[in-house]
């Protein structure tokens, strides 16, 4: 059954990206497989019923962001799969305008005033944002959290990819093993409150000061923002003349320093590493501008959050309360075994 879940959920909300009819027991090609171990964190709940036939839903990421229409892609999926069998699932997706924690958790406590059968949030920082949760949890809410948790609060499942330290310093190993452990390289450190993104750091930090003679020459954060890293990148180029690399720690990261460092004609020259995973991104690596990238399964965020808030709705356990899905280094030979939204 889960193969034909699966089948199904791309067929359907990923048509676009995906071979019509891909069945998962006919792949034969190297991209077939990897395109099946993609898509196997999508979960099987078809021995489970909901127990009405009407839910409403709330998500909120951390804001308005290219990489979150993904999350959106899998929520889509499981509401098409629901409604074939006669369940509908309304939803509402309220994203802040940028990753600022006041207007996430007004919006937080403005959907939760509607009576909602669940909440799921993109935590933008987890210690400001716990005694937000635990008050609507308190109130009778059933609240989960996607992308990024708060561990210490009362959420009730999570759906995400946790391992962000050994990320960091995973991919800070591949990149140190490129430029032979010397170099310069500069740090874009996304947003200063965002729990994934210091923890992207740190990893990529120590392993570059513990096991290499590579210099980090600067730090700077890019607030989830394209156009800020691009400006910050663009800085770095002309800063630092012997630039070897730029690390990104989140999706938006990556791309800007690609734009930068093509428009300075120093693609393949300087390398990037990061965290990006949509066709911008895919497209500097198939032309060496970026080295490498962390594919998360960014589609089962949404699509088992839809199954397991349903299961909470139903007072019933979710299908785990901590959910963590894992990701792929991609690099230019690999990226074509991917799909990109």
């Amino acid at each position: 059954m889960k193969k034909q879940i699966v089948a199904l959920a791309l067929a359907s909300a990923m048509a676009a990206t995906m071979m019509a009819g891909f069945a998962f027991a006919e792949a034969t090609t190297e991209a077939d497989a990897a395109v099946e171990e993609e898509y196997s964190a999508l979960h099987d709940y078809s021995d489970y019923t909901p127990a009405k036939t009407e839910y409403n839903f709330v998500f909120i990421p951390k804001l308005v962001h290219t990489w979150y229409e993904g999350v959106k892609s899998g929520i889509d999926m499981a509401v098409e799969e629901l409604a074939e069998q006669g369940v509908t699932v309304n939803y509402v997706w309220d994203a802040p305008a940028d990753a600022v924690v006041t207007d996430q958790t007004a919006k937080m406590e403005a959907n939760a005033a509607t009576q909602p059968d669940g909440i799921s949030v993109a935590i933008i920082d987890p210690s400001a944002e716990t005694a937000v949760i635990n008050e609507i949890v308190a109130a009778g809410i059933h609240f989960s959290t996607f992308d990024v948790d708060a561990p210490d609060s009362n959420r009730e499942y999570y759906c995400g990819h946790s391992t962000n330290y050994q990320d960091g310093y995973d991919m800070a190993k591949m990149l140190a093993d490129e430029l032979g452990n010397e170099g310069e390289v500069a740090i874009l450190s996304g947003s200063l409150s965002a729990q994934n993104h210091i923890d992207r750091v740190l990893g990529f930090k120590d392993y570059i000061t513990e096991n290499t003679n590579i210099t980090i020459v600067d730090e700077q954060p890019d607030n989830d923002s394209v156009e800020d890293a691009l400006a910050i990148t663009e800085g770095y180029i002309s800063t630092y003349p012997n630039l070897s690399a730029v690390f990104g720690c989140n999706g938006a990261a990556p791309n800007g320093a690609c734009r930068a460092i093509k428009d300075a004609g120093k693609a393949g020259e300087i390398l990037v590493v990061g965290m990006a995973e949509d066709q911008e991104a895919a497209g500097y690596l198939r032309d060496g501008t970026m080295f490498c990238t962390l594919k998360q399964n960014v589609p089962s965020y949404g699509y088992n959050s839809v199954y397991n808030m349903i299961m909470l709705a139903d007072g019933n356990e979710p299908y785990t309360v901590n959910d963590d899905i894992p990701a792929d280094f991609i690099t230019q030979e690999t990226v074509d075994n991917y799909t990109w939204d």
